[in-house]
This record gives C-alpha cells, structure tokens and sequence, in this order.
C-alpha cells in the first residue's frame, strides 16, 4: 500500500486516546477578527517573584500542578538587562514548564517558543530572549528528561510503547504551556495577555500547526517554520538514503562524490530564474540526472576516487533525490532536494532520530537494525511508520477552520534546501489545507526560502526574524514574527518579507520572499544582492 493517505488500521488503543482527546471544530461562517488591541503595553506585576507570593497560586489543568520554583532572574548586567521571574512547574506525571515574567513594563503578550527533535531539555534561552522584547516567555520539556536526539522516552519495555510520554511529547505539553501559562500571567499581572504567540521551527514548527489542529483557541497566532509535520513519512525517508547508497553503491558516498554530485546539480539548474547566484531558486524545476552526466559518471571510476562517480553511486544519488519509492516505482516520500547538503542522511552512518523512531516508537525494540532494510522491504518499513507513529505525530489535519474562524493567523516557512525535512512535505500539507479551510488566504501565508536549509543556513538568504537573533531590523517587512504580530493585531495582511544573508555581521545578500506561489524574479538591471531589483511574480 501506498500510504499517501493514513491507514485506518493504526494502533486501536493509541488512535481511540487521540480521538477522545481531540477538540471539536468551532462553528460559524465568518473570519471573524480577534479584537484590536493598543500598542505595546508597559504592565507590572501585583505579586512578588517568591514561593509564598506567586508560588501559592492555585493552577489547574488535566493532572495535579506543583510550582517547584519561584524566582528572580536576569537577562544579563548591562544596561538592556531586564529583571524577570522564573516559575518552574511539573504537570504530572512529568511535565516541565518554565514561565519568564517581566518583573517591570510586560507588553502584554504572551510567546510560546517550540522545541528541537525529541526535545527533553529546558532550552531556557529562547523564554529570557521574550523577556528581553517584552513578552512572557513560555517553555517546556515535553514531559521527559534527556538528549533531545534520542526517541527512547516512546518506549517503557521491550514490546511496549509508553503512550503517556508519547501522548505528552505529541501534543499535551504544548496545550498546558498556554494553559499554564496563561494563569501564571493572569496571577502575577492581574491581567490576560492581549495576544499569545508561538513561534518555532522543525518539531517547534510541528508543534506549532498541532496547536492549530487541536487546540485552535490557544494561540493567536502562529510562525511555523520547517514544519515536522507528515513526522511518521518524513522520518521513514530519512533512511532511505542510506538504503538506496547499500543497495546501488555498495555502501555509503564519500564527502567528496557528495560534494561533486551536489556541485554538478547546482550548475545545471542555478541560472533557470534569471540570476546565477549558487542557489536553485525552485529545485523541483531541476531534473538534473548524475546517470546521464558522462563528465563525471564513468565505467572507470573508482569508490576512492572524489572526482568521479561509479554507475552504481550516481544511481544511488538519483534514487536519494528522486524520494524513497517501492519496488514498482510509486512515490512513497519526496527527497532532499538537489543543492541541499547530502552529508546528514548520506554520511558515513545513517541519522539518529529515524533509527531512534524505528527502535522506540515503531518496532519496540532496541537492537532493531536498519542493515534489515533492502529496496524490497522498505515499502513495508514505510508503512509500518505509518501505522505506528503517525495517528499520534503525523499533524497533517488540514482542517483549520477553526483556528481561522476564532481570527487565528498562521505564517509557514521553509527552506529549500532543507537536508532534514523534505520541503515538498510542507506543500503537500499547505496545499491540502488550502483545500480544507475555507478561504485560507484571509489567514494564512506560507513562505519558500531559495537557498536555506533546516530552519537557517545555506547559501541563499536565511535570516528574516524567524528566530531569536536580532540579526535584522524588527519590522514587518523584514521580520516575520512582526509581520505575524501587525497581521494579528492591526489586520495588515504579509505580503514580501525581504530576507537578509549575514556574513561576518555584515549584511551580503537580501531578497524578497513571495507569499507561496508566488516567486522572486530578477527585474532585469541592478545588483542580484538586493532585494529592490526583484518582484513577486505567478511562477
């Protein structure tokens, strides 16, 4: 089976929990808008940062709540420094969430920062940086301990999932950091936020449109980049590299074919917009085939040799790029596209998390071992992810309609040379809940980034307020979380977002970023590295 839509077979007991958990959709018909709010807020708190001030507020939520800590903390020493108080709470049976209030001049907003991975630490950084632009910052562990590279938390024994963690990781967390969250603000101010935001990217990108799903009222609005959404498929793909370079080549690529093969690719395709400027614009318009490039691929080539490819490695290269397929040739998964670094999925050794997600969440089992795999199994192998991880990880509902109707607003990033979460997954689940949500253009944008890769990097343009940084100015044409905040608070729909490449903190490189379809074109006169020589255009 080809499993472009879910299997209705998954786990019983794991999709009846979901389901029981799930949140009925909002009715109504209209966008209607959420209300205006004032300029940023200067609000200060009514009780003191200690255990028997704030620690003695009564938080509820699905399971017992503790406040663990109730202390002052500093966003640093100098002049900008900005006093917060950090609150620790556990939900049972394990969730950390940690809240930083401004202890003087909160704006009023509430702002939610996402995970990496399999998450598992505090990542207290982002939360301080909200305190330093004015937010109470929120955030959790995801209701376990450890590396955020290992998936090990899935599984309480051999041959048993543990579903609550599961269960915590997924979805429930991030609903009680708001839920949580939410009260602290209303204790410690005497008010509700005026907006609550979240932002993040990859899982934090996943976890984002989750919220949207399930939980539509939580959150105002949304930046979700990189989203790990479809996290049972893309996962699976994530070894089929690996798959396809044992069972073409032999065994892995080294640095240098990898290195050749990407540069070869970038050649043939860079120059079909207009500029060439080292980066595809739109890499699914680029069919470059290393099986047909008699310049580098040679019967006389050798493994050793990094200036040459064997029949074998091109092939396997092609296999990488063209997505993992059954033995029929059908599309399983789309791949990692060309231009985009090969070295995470086709290294020496294959990526952790998928190997991790097969051993703990898939198959129970620790010693579980991907050399199992062959271009014969794998469709099963697919599938069996599907079954097991997606009912509960997937986050592919397109129905937004309630997060819309409540006058949520959604902006979607992803880079296209993105080497961990394929970008064309993230068209799939745009493009289906443009077809699911009514109307999706009042209240969503998604945004395609030439040249950058999981979340930042790469060599086209990659910073445009999508993290923490500060790196570009804090304005809704060049940052999209404010552009996120002027959509959601003053009605200013995004249109471009001009993107900047920093190097050396200097800025080198900005272009527009075009509200998907829609792409940047050269106008035909002035410098390629800046973004007033180009405009938004059908493709």
């Amino acid at each position: 089976m080809n499993p472009s839509f879910r299997s209705n077979n998954a786990r019983a007991s794991l999709a009846a929990a979901v389901a029981a958990a799930a949140l009925a959709a909002c009715g109504g018909s209209d966008n209607a808008p959420l209300p205006d709010v004032p300029e940023l807020l200067s609000i200060d708190p009514v009780k003191a940062c200690t255990m028997q001030g704030i620690g003695a507020v009564n938080l509820t939520a699905d399971a017992k709540v503790t406040i663990l800590e109730a202390a002052p903390g500093s966003t640093g020493t100098g002049p900008a420094d900005k006093p917060y108080c950090l609150v620790k709470v556990l939900v049972e049976p394990q969730v950390n969430i940690w809240v930083t209030l401004p202890t003087a001049a909160w704006n009023g907003r509430f702002r939610a920062e996402g995970n990496g991975v399999y998450a598992g630490n505090t990542q207290l950084a982002a939360a301080v940086d909200s305190v330093r632009q004015g937010f109470v910052g929120v955030k959790t562990d995801t209701g376990h301990t450890g590396n955020s590279l290992s998936g090990a938390f899935g599984m309480a024994e051999p041959g048993k999932p543990n579903t609550q963690l599961q269960i915590d990781f997924a979805y429930r967390s991030e609903h009680l950091m708001a839920e949580v969250g939410k009260q602290l603000v209303r204790a410690y101010y005497d008010k509700d936020p005026v907006r609550s935001y979240w932002y993040g990217c990859s899982t934090g990108g996943r976890q984002g449109l989750m919220m949207a799903q399930r939980y539509p009222k939580d959150y105002d609005a949304i930046l979700a980049g990189a989203p790990a959404v479809h996290w049972d498929r893309f996962q699976a793909y994530q070894i089929w590299p690996q798959v396809a370079m044992k069972a073409e080549a032999g065994g892995p690529l080294s640095a240098a074919k990898r290195t050749l093969a990407t540069t070869r690719a970038v050649a043939a395709c860079d120059a079909a917009d207009g500029v060439t400027d080292g980066v595809i614009d739109d890499p699914r318009n680029c069919t470059y085939d290393p099986t047909k490039d008699a310049a580098i691929t040679t019967a006389s080539c050798t493994a050793a040799d990094g200036t040459c490819l064997t029949g074998g490695e091109a092939k396997a290269l092609q296999s990488i790029w063209g997505g993992a397929r059954n033995t029929a040739g059908q599309l399983l998964w789309p791949g990692v596209e060309r231009g985009a670094d090969l070295g995470a999925l086709a290294g020496a050794a294959p990526f952790p998390i998928p190997i991790d997600q097969a051993r703990y969440w898939v198959y129970f089992d620790p010693n579980w071992d991907w050399n199992t795999l062959t271009l014969g199994n794998y469709e099963a192998f697919f599938n069996k992810n599907a079954e097991m991880v997606g009912p509960l990880m997937a986050t592919d509902n397109p129905d937004l309609n309630a997060f819309k109707e409540r006058g949520g607003k959604l902006i979607m990033y992803h880079g296209w040379n993105d080497n961990l979460i394929m970008p064309q997954g993230t068209l799939r689940y745009y493009d289906r809940m443009k077809q699911a949500t009514a109307r999706a253009d009042e209240f969503s944008r998604l945004y395609m980034v030439p040249g950058m890769g999981h979340c930042g990097g790469g060599p086209g343009v990659n910073q445009f307020g999508q993290g923490s940084s500060g790196l570009v100015p804090a304005t809704p044409d060049r940052d999209a979380f404010r552009a996120l905040m002027a959509w959601s608070e003053k009605g200013v729909a995004p249109s471009s977002i001009t993107a900047a490449r920093i190097d050396n903190n200097a800025t080198t490189r900005t272009r527009p970023l075009c509200p998907y379809p829609q792409v940047a074109r050269y106008k035909g006169s002035g410098s390629t590295d800046d973004a007033a020589n180009f405009s938004c255009v059908a493709p």
